[in-house]
């Protein structure tokens, strides 16, 4: 039924298009009137093989993501941010960082962090010396601690935090507690 007559009447055009062109499965089945799934099964039936799309090197918005994901602690800036600084849509974002994960162009967690306050969070933690508890009120995230360990566990690279208490500064944190009460 269906779909089998139609290809059959531009067959040698459809083969031609496939073979020479990149141009995506559901244009082409817009032009032939059919959908992409039975493009897709014409290309298996016929084994044909489909010259590569060389994306990466033509297209600006995989430019820009490289370009973000080559500054230092890239990971840890938010998809929300990206999508902003390249002015995407969320399902655009996706496909382009995926193409390029796929590839190694990008590293696999560059745009997995979704909040922009744990974002924040990793800006302070890596430029300021203060405490994790400091940080996490600063930007109003009670649990960055658990962040770090979390992203930690799942193999992202967060460093040592500057700040490190000593007794002496436990001691003086306490006391001003204490103090204020």
């Amino acid at each position: 039924m269906g779909t089998k007559r139609p290809l059959r009447r531009v067959e040698h055009r459809l083969i031609k298009d496939l073979e020479e062109t990149t141009i995506p499965l559901s244009k082409l089945g817009e032009k032939y009137g059919v959908s992409r799934q039975a493009i897709s099964g014409f290309i298996r039936r016929k084994g044909i093989k489909r010259p590569k799309r060389e994306h990466t090197e033509k297209c600006s918005i995989c430019h820009g993501l490289i370009r973000i994901a080559k500054k230092p602690h890239s990971d840890f800036i938010s998809s929300p941010t990206i999508k902003k600084l390249l002015g995407l849509g969320g399902g655009e974002f996706l496909c382009h960082i995926g193409i390029l994960r796929r590839k190694g162009r990008i590293s696999q967690k560059f745009g997995k962090l979704r909040s922009k306050r744990a974002e924040l969070a990793y800006q302070i933690y890596f430029k300021k010396r203060l405490p994790i508890g400091t940080i996490g009120r600063q930007v109003g995230l009670k649990n960055f601690g658990s962040f770090i360990k979390i992203h930690r566990r799942l193999g992202w690279d967060v460093p040592d935090p500057l700040f490190t208490y000593d007794k002496n500064d436990r001691r003086k944190s306490i006391f001003k507690m204490i103090k204020r009460k």
